[in-house]
């Protein structure tokens, strides 16, 4: 696992996320390593996209999500990234935990620092987690920063 030279710290722009990226700052200065910062843009539910009139609006929409992605990840990166970091954000498209494990397998990157919503119960069944998914389906070191506070 050491020396760790690649930090991967997914967000979605939540406040708990941020508490993911904080942390990941903190193990990107201690190691000298490199942070990157990815956000992934999840395609419409089939639902959304199977009626005929949002159909023909759908690269439109998803041009306007993609845009105002890249948009919060810069200033994201600007706002609580220290300039002194070697760092870069990167932004996906796709299933989100797929994406994350795959771009940290491409970049060859050394640890996953990514927050957790912990939610339970009937919420983790019909939403998911992707934090769980990606560390089952990462192969490195995934640490998950949880929120203190009770869901």
């Amino acid at each position: 696992m050491l020396p760790i030279k690649k930090i991967i710290s997914p967000t979605d722009f939540s406040e708990l996320s941020d508490l993911g990226l904080k942390a990941a700052i903190e193990l990107t200065e201690h190691f000298a390593a490199e942070l990157l910062v990815v956000h992934v843009v999840a395609p419409l539910s089939a639902a959304a996209t199977s009626a005929a009139p949002a159909a023909h609006y759908l690269p439109e929409v998803m041009e306007t999500i993609r845009n105002n992605a890249e948009t919060s990840l810069q200033e994201m990166m600007e706002k609580k990234v220290p300039k002194t970091l070697r760092s870069k954000s990167i932004l996906l498209e796709g299933s989100p935990s797929d994406e994350i494990a795959e771009y940290a397998k491409e970049v060859g990157a050394d640890l996953i620092v990514i927050a957790t919503h912990g939610q339970s119960g009937w919420r983790r069944f019909m939403f998911g987690s992707v934090t769980e998914k990606v560390m089952r389906i990462a192969k490195l070191p995934v640490l998950i920063i949880g929120s203190s506070e009770k869901q």
